[in-house]
């Protein structure tokens, strides 16, 4: 599976925030910020555009009830994920050089 390097300074973004026996498994780019699948949750912004708040979400596993992919189309190039909880659905956009099937695999890994 070829997933994206996880590089120092992303490591260190992300290491303050891990509990004890948890470790990063991949970051991803997103259009405005980074998601980070740990071997326990996601961790990312859910920062709007026009929005003075950048508020980090993390996301336990368990809490995933399901998820759709968005692939690029013919007009729209965007690619993306939605996350569906209980309370909330999450729409990420993931930047144009990830691939998805990478992150779909990651998400089946721990919800199947």
């Amino acid at each position: 599976m070829g997933i994206f390097s996880v590089s120092k300074q992303n490591d260190k973004k992300f290491e303050s925030l891990l509990i004890e026996g948890e470790r990063i498994e991949a970051v991803y780019r997103l259009r405005h910020d980074q998601i980070c699948f740990t071997n326990k949750r996601l961790i990312f912004g859910d920062n709007r555009v026009f929005s003075k708040k950048k508020v980090r979400v993390s996301l336990p596993y368990r809490s995933i009830e399901s998820f759709a992919i968005q692939e690029a189309g013919v007009f729209d190039q965007d690619t993306g994920m939605l996350l569906v909880t209980s309370s909330k659905v999450f729409e990420l956009d993931f930047s144009k050089e990830t691939d998805l099937n990478d992150v779909q695999a990651i998400l089946t890994k721990h919800l199947c």
